[in-house]
């Protein structure tokens, strides 16, 4: 694992001090942070696109709101040093959003949907904030075979796996076997494919991606 990749997982497991799926949380998630989040994904989006244009723009519009939430987010007792990092992420893809290689933009949007399962879980929803970390993970996968580096597919396929297990048995007590079956069967095609199997792998990883939509409606 690169330095940086460790240097994230630690900021994840510092900050996981809420509980993963929000139990005991009564406060609903602000409308900031789902804003933040839609704004990461539509990065990606753009970025795939190679629409420059849209990349600068909704990059510009994640810093703002990114840095004009901190303090309630703060208030609202999301650990500082969490909403320090979503900060420092949030800018980090503005600054790429000009000229950077679109590779590293998807990365850098990614890395800003790696914080959001922690930051979720300080709040009240419906759907665990793991499968947010399952999303995550496929684009992880996706992105770092996009950039040549089949070591950080294998971590992320690997790490893929073990949040799977942990949130499985909470989509088939709702009533999710079926997707869950469908899932479980996405995991063992992306274990069992080469991390450097390229075009193999990013299709499996985006069929990862639709079958996470139909995870989340399991929980309305």
């Amino acid at each position: 694992m690169t330095r940086r990749l460790w240097a994230a997982a630690a900021v994840l497991a510092a900050s996981l001090v809420a509980p993963a799926s929000g139990a005991g949380a009564t406060q609903p998630v602000p409308a900031a942070l789902t804003a933040a989040e839609s704004n990461a994904e539509d990065i990606v989006d753009a970025a795939l696109a190679h629409n420059r244009s849209d990349v600068m723009s909704i990059a510009a519009a994640l810093k703002t709101g990114v840095n004009a939430q901190g303090g309630p987010l703060r208030t609202d007792g999301v650990p500082a040093a969490l909403v320090s990092e979503l900060e420092r992420r949030a800018g980090r893809v503005a600054s790429l959003a000009r000229n950077a290689p679109y590779v590293q933009v998807l990365l850098a949007a990614n890395a800003v949907s790696q914080l959001m399962p922690s930051l979720y879980g300080h709040f009240a929803g419906p759907v665990p904030p793991a499968i947010q970390a399952l999303d995550y993970l496929d684009r992880e996968a996706e992105f770092r075979s996009l950039a040549g580096e089949p070591q950080q597919v294998a971590v992320a396929v690997k790490e893929l796996g073990r949040t799977w297990a942990h949130v499985r048995p909470k989509v088939v007590a709702a009533g999710g076997a079926g997707e869950a079956a469908a899932y479980g069967r996405h995991v063992a095609a992306m274990r069992h494919l080469d991390p450097a199997a390229g075009r193999r792998i990013r299709a499996e990883a985006t069929r990862g991606l639709e079958l996470v939509d139909r995870l989340e409606g399991v929980f309305g």
